[in-house]
């Protein structure tokens, strides 16, 4: 049995941010899944999505990256709360892993926000927070 941590890490974490998304609505992830005969049964819920890959010399990414869906049966999003609060960890999870170009991966999306600037490095009471300096910070501009 394997354990991990659910975050988005490289090698030296130069700059750091946040993701946001909303679901497509007629490509869901479920959807995508269920195509490709990936999800056991319809009470198999996506709970984590990681998209990652090596190394690159600043060429254009054409092939398939990999991608990770993390599927949970029998939670909503109450009861994994709960756990998590709980200190009930880790989480049991299936954990499938594919590729997928990234024409694919994005349609999985209706809308795609992603932010990053440099990483701060902040010691808190958990270890280091990898932390954006911008996350979160108003800024002011002209056109």
């Amino acid at each position: 049995m394997n354990v991990a941590t659910f975050e988005a890490s490289v090698l030296y974490n130069d700059m750091v941010g946040s993701v946001s998304v909303d679901n497509a609505d007629q490509s869901s992830i479920s959807h995508w899944l269920d195509k490709r005969n990936l999800r056991n049964s319809r009470d198999e819920l996506v709970f984590g999505i990681t998209l990652s890959f090596g190394e690159n010399h600043g060429e254009e990414i054409v092939n398939p990256v990999r991608v990770v869906f993390l599927l949970i049966t029998g939670e909503n999003m109450a009861t994994l709360t709960k756990k998590i609060n709980g200190d009930q960890v880790p989480v049991q999870v299936r954990r499938i892993e594919t590729g997928m170009t990234f024409p694919e991966f994005f349609s999985l999306f209706k809308q795609f926000s992603l932010t990053l600037s440099p990483n701060q490095n902040k010691h808190t009471t958990k270890g280091i927070e990898f932390k954006g300096i911008l996350e979160g910070v108003k800024y002011q501009y002209e056109d």
